[in-house]
């Protein structure tokens, strides 16, 4: 039986005003650089509040917030991310970074080569983690003054940061972004996974096409080996065995869960068989100091702000469903999504603009997962196409906005050595051209939209299923 409408005063801006007002508050951090997670959870109370004294009935408004937290979504979301937290922790704390490193440092070209380099090792570790935002913070102070002292362009070598960051983010099944695009939606990780392959290869075509042409075209340098701030290792490569498994494991079909912990627990076997890792790595417990410690720990740890920040906002979310956001905004998107074509332009349109608004993409994809799914739906558009579209809107604009922490990360963690060596006019601003796989994947997905490229339909059987689904519940 379909819930009663929640109504606010004022109507449809009352229901939207406490997504305005976090629209603003985040648009402000980022702004100030500070748009991190653990900083967006007083601004999510502030809009819920808002919303709180804006409701008619304030009882069936609190029933909504815990409506929308309580979502099937939200669970598994949080289970994933705290494994994929434990899994890039221990990805970290057993050498796979000193190993990468390694490899690059075989590879002797002029300095012109390596944001290439750093294009792929980024990249890669990225796919292993599922995080671009741990693999800016792991990477930007090992790669960055390697190559930048040695010759390497500055402002190339930020953009193949971030871009590579994105590479793997967009394709590793235990990345957050992935997770929302797939649950959204109403399909499997793994079927995302496979089908993004064909946006993430013509945009990472066109990326390293334009590295390798500003490499040919440098001025020729002297060839030099890398001098790495950090001893390089080759022994931490055994364990990218363990993101092999994971990838081998969710292409076979394994729920992203049951992956994970396959991969926990193997990789933590092989960590220890192979002297990488100490069991007191995995967990130290210090009674006497009142301290829990290690691998399992610190990897849950990484999580907390956004599992928490996501808590709060997936309450937003239940309000807006509540309060008839998603029958308002289709209402609205007849006039444009008057076919497939418009319907996936308007997924691209709406995923881009709310991303410029928050510059944070996943709390964007779970604000705007419903209105895709719903719209999507409503022509057909195969559940994974609509994940990939919005997935691919959201996560690849964020990778040049200059108030973006995917952008100011990195910046800041350089800028002192970059202004010290005299390079004039390196600010996030003048960064905005440079983190190439970004632009391109979100060149790619307008015209995929717009032509159709890649576009796929669900059978009348799936339609029939997912309209029972939708109806039930509404």
């Amino acid at each position: 039986m379909p819930k009663q409408l929640l109504q606010f005063h004022g109507g449809m801006f009352g229901l939207f005003m406490p997504f305005i007002v976090m629209f603003v508050g985040i648009l402000w951090l980022g702004v100030l650089g500070d748009s991190l997670p653990e900083a967006f959870w007083p601004v999510v109370l502030i809009s819920l509040f808002v919303g709180l004294l804006l409701a008619r009935d304030k009882n069936q408004y609190v029933e909504a917030l815990i409506h929308g937290v309580a979502s099937p979504m939200m669970a598994i979301m949080l289970l994933a991310w705290m494994l994929g937290g434990i899994f890039g922790a221990l990805l970290g704390a057993s050498g796979v970074i000193e190993g990468l490193i390694w490899l690059a440092a075989q590879v002797l070209l002029s300095p012109a080569w390596y944001p290439l380099i750093t294009f792929f090792v980024a990249g890669l570790l990225s796919l292993c983690t599922g995080s671009s935002i741990g693999t800016l913070l792991a990477v930007t102070p090992v790669l960055f003054p390697a190559g930048f002292s040695l010759g390497a362009d500055p402002f190339l070598m930020i953009g193949a940061l971030i871009g590579g960051a994105y590479l793997g983010d967009n394709l590793a099944p235990v990345s957050d972004t992935t997770i929302v695009s797939a649950y959204t939606q109403g399909t499997s990780v793994a079927k995302v996974v496979r089908t993004r392959l064909r946006y993430a290869v013509a945009a990472g075509t066109v990326t390293v096409m334009l590295y390798v042409f500003l490499a040919l075209t440098a001025d020729a340098t002297e060839t030099a080996a890398n001098s790495l701030p950090i001893e390089a290792q080759s022994k931490g490569l055994v364990m990218l065995l363990a993101p092999a498994m994971l990838l081998y494991l969710m292409l076979k079909g394994h729920h992203l869960v049951s992956a994970l912990l396959f991969c926990i627990f193997g990789g933590s076997i092989l960590a220890l068989l192979c002297g990488l890792l100490r069991p007191t790595d995995l967990l130290t417990i210090d009674s006497a100091q009142f301290v829990v410690s290690g691998v399992v720990v610190d990897g849950i740890k990484s999580m907390v702000g956004i599992g928490i920040f996501a808590v709060l906002l997936m309450a937003l979310v239940g309000v807006l469903q509540r309060g008839g956001f998603l029958q308002f905004v289709l209402e609205k998107a007849e006039r444009v999504a008057t076919n497939p074509a418009r319907a996936e332009v308007s997924i691209v349109g709406s995923s881009l603009l709310v991303n410029v608004l928050t510059s944070a993409g996943t709390p964007a994809m779970i604000i705007l997962g419903p209105f895709v799914h719903s719209l999507g739906h409503r022509f057909k558009i195969a559940p994974w196409r609509r994940g990939n579209l919005l997935d691919a809107s959201s996560t690849s604009i964020i990778g040049f906005l200059p108030y973006s922490v995917s952008l100011l990360i990195p910046y800041s963690l350089v800028a002192l050595q970059v202004s010290q060596s005299g390079v004039k006019g390196f600010t996030p601003v003048a960064l905005i051209p440079f983190p190439f796989y970004c632009w391109a994947l979100m060149l790619v997905m307008v015209f995929s939209a717009f032509s159709g490229w890649g576009r796929e339909f669900m059978s009348d059987e799936a339609y029939r299923e997912e309209s029972r689904e939708l109806s039930s519940t509404q």
